[in-house]
């Protein structure tokens, strides 16, 4: 045998080992990334001048850090991830907290499970888990408020079920509101035991299908902004929990230490809403009809934008329904003698007085 390395074939190229740290990975997985990349640069151009400095409607921050337009930087960090996946995701995500930190209206929920989403297509397990979690968490949740919801299961799912482009048997439009949330709900429980999951990924995969088309042009055409999601969500059960083979135990034992208490929050967090402590939208809140809302009484005639509602027609998103950045939006567009009236149906703040409450302009204008 020759001790000389064989020549290469005419036309061929050398294998490319791309160091792991990149989370390159490839097959499905790779394809998977392509496909949530290009939901969430869709969304942020459905919604880009939410990503903008803006006056009116006004910027909400949590913090009194510099307002830049962040548009730009978003979609280069989402190309960034196709090229080197690890570090264009921990960019991207930065960017993203950024973007919240000085205008809370960013807290969308189809932005940060997009994001989350990403972080599950890396080959960590730790990425995975947090992916994982998330979607467990996003069904479950989404279909035990529901069924706790009288505005959902009395109104919100009759209308979901107009808009199927087919007339509907009767009795699926006496029981939408069952219907919907056993839906979620049962392709939540699915997605927690090894034998279920594939059929989990194909349940996932026949609700969000329908989910998309209720809200597209062949439906009600409404809130396109989670459009994109929705298309990334049909296809993240064939990604992320068809090929999971361990069990949620095994699965939260392969995570960093410092990594398995907070993949054990984002599962179970969404509880914290019934008591104030967790947000509508980040506790999977998706057209339950039981959020706080908010109406501002003008004393004279209102002005274009002292509505919260007016982030629908500005950035086709609606304000996240929570008392904090109602306070600070009326606090930021009324005027003397104003008032705004919060109305929320959750137990705890009907029991601490809070189920409605008025509050007066706070400042002359």
């Amino acid at each position: 045998m020759s001790s000389f390395p064989e020549p290469a074939r005419p036309g061929a190229f050398p294998a490319v080992a791309w160091p792991t740290w990149l989370g390159i990975g490839g097959g499905p997985m790779l394809a998977f990334r392509g496909l949530v990349v290009a939901c969430q640069a869709a969304t942020i151009w459905i919604t880009w001048p939410l990503w903008q400095v803006h006056a009116l409607p006004p910027m909400l921050p949590a913090l009194p850090l510099p307002a830049v337009e962040l548009g730009v930087p978003l979609i280069a960090s989402l190309l960034l991830i196709l090229i080197v996946p690890l570090p264009g995701i921990a960019i991207h995500t930065l960017l993203l907290a950024y973007a919240v930190l000085i205008d809370q209206t960013r807290l969308q929920p189809e932005v940060v499970s997009l994001v989350l989403l990403l972080w599950g297509t890396l080959p960590s397990p730790t990425a995975k888990a947090f992916g994982r979690a998330h979607l467990v968490s996003l069904w479950l949740f989404a279909g035990f408020h529901k069924l706790l919801s009288p505005g959902f299961m009395d109104g919100t799912a009759r209308w979901i079920m107009t808009g199927f482009p087919i007339d509907l048997p009767p009795w699926m439009y006496a029981n939408a509101g069952y219907l919907i949330a056993s839906a979620e709900l049962g392709t939540g429980l699915l997605a927690l035991f090894p034998r279920t999951r594939k059929l989990a990924a194909v349940t996932a995969f026949g609700l969000h299908a329908g989910i998309l088309l209720v809200l597209s042009p062949f439906g009600h055409d409404w809130n396109e902004s989670v459009w994109p999601w929705n298309v990334a969500l049909a296809f993240a059960g064939f990604a992320l929990i068809a090929p999971w083979k361990e069990s949620v135990w095994h699965s939260l034992g392969a995570c960093h230490r410092v990594a398995k208490p907070l993949v054990v929050v984002l599962a179970i967090a969404p509880i914290g809403f019934y008591i104030g402590m967790t947000d509508a939208y980040l506790a999977h809140n998706l057209y339950s009809s039981n959020t706080a809302n908010a109406r501002v009484l003008c004393a004279a005639r209102c002005q274009p934008g002292q509505n919260p509602d007016a982030t629908w027609a500005a950035f086709k998103v609606p304000l996240p329904p929570e008392h904090r950045l109602f306070e600070q939006y009326f606090a930021a567009t009324c005027r003397s003698g104003d008032e705004m009236v919060i109305s929320d149906s959750r137990w705890w703040f009907h029991s601490q007085g809070q189920d409605e409450r008025r509050l007066p302009c706070p400042a002359a204008r």
